[in-house]
């Protein structure tokens, strides 16, 4: 019996495998470009949650003294948070330095300047600028600038002046500020005296 080839047939069959080819590679393409958006997408929910959380956790020093002769420190700040107010002593900081390989440290809030001027209800801590200190901030408003004060020494010595312009100066050395907000994010400032002078600028 005689074979006879066929030419439309075997055409048939190239186009029905070039037609299940293509739609695999779309397919596969498809999968893909979906993945590629997908992950594209979470990472810029990532990164625009950071920011906003960065934006809405900034304190920015905008200037800082020397306060007294002794260990005060004055510090402006200007609150960056996106339309959420709060309480200063939410906010905490910690004043540290090291001296002949020892550290140093003092840690509190915005609202405990142990030797702030008076308030006539005890000392002020924390105020608006443009303000007087009796009139302490009870909430931090975005976009506000605000004054506040803090003591040098230690958490075991807060009488002490580790860390406080006078120590800064008389050993020589530096000392920085980190301030931390309660659900997240922090800035530190470096702390420099050039002249130890009252209301002489150190940073």
């Amino acid at each position: 019996m005689e074979l006879e080839h066929d030419e439309e047939a075997a055409i048939g069959i190239d186009l029905i495998i070039m037609y299940v080819a293509t739609v695999i590679m779309i397919a596969v393409i498809s999968a893909t470009m979906m993945q590629v958006v997908e992950e594209l997408a979470q990472q810029y929910q990532h990164t625009s949650a950071d920011a906003t959380k960065s934006a809405a956790t900034q304190i920015v020093v905008v200037g800082a003294w020397v306060e007294d002769q002794y260990d005060d420190f004055l510090f402006m700040v200007e609150y960056q948070g996106q339309g959420k107010e709060v309480a200063p002593s939410e906010i905490a900081w910690v004043l540290w330095c090291t001296e002949n390989g020892n550290l140093h440290y003092r840690s509190g809030t915005l609202d405990d300047w142990i030797s702030g001027p008076p308030s006539g209800t005890g000392v002020a801590s924390i105020w608006k600028v443009g303000d007087e200190p009796t009139n302490t901030a009870t909430e931090l408003i975005p976009g506000e600038r605000y004054f506040f004060g803090i003591d040098g020494g230690t958490n075991d010595a807060p009488g002490g002046s580790q860390c406080g312009p006078i120590f800064l100066a008389n050993n020589n050395i530096d000392a920085h500020l980190t301030i931390h907000f309660p659900n997240g994010g922090s800035s530190t400032q470096l702390l420099q005296i050039d002249e130890f002078v009252t209301g002489y600028p150190v940073i």
